[in-house]
């Protein structure tokens, strides 16, 4: 399945830094990926505070993970280090397909996304 499109159904982990985070597919509110902040009461949904993300440069609204025309897509949140794919700048709110094996990169955090066994 080497760089063949995620399909919007079941559960993927998320790898980042030394953590993993269990999801189940997007649904219609996707998912926002972000860092917490002590001067916020602002929580994302996958919180990358733990993998050094404020160091990495992610925003605390960094990225949107989406159901859109039966996939998996990376959404730019306008953020300041920007959302990266296999090394390109995101444009801000659009929605990229995400495939097996992609580069995915916040800031300089790097992402990985497996199926979930």
């Amino acid at each position: 399945m080497a760089n063949s499109e995620i399909p919007s159904v079941g559960q993927f982990e998320i790898v980042a830094d030394k953590s993993l985070f269990r999801i189940d597919a997007p649904a219609a509110e996707g998912y926002i990926l972000g860092r917490s902040d002590g001067n916020s009461t602002y929580r994302p949904d996958i919180d990358l505070v733990a993998c050094n993300a404020l160091e990495k440069g992610v925003s605390r609204r960094h990225a949107a993970l989406v159901r859109y025309e039966g996939l998996i897509h990376i959404l730019d949140l306008n953020s300041v280090n920007g959302t990266f794919l296999n090394g390109d700048r995101l444009q801000p709110d659009v929605p990229y397909p995400l495939h097996h094996d992609d580069d995915l990169r916040l800031g300089t955090l790097k992402i990985a996304f497996v199926k979930a066994t």
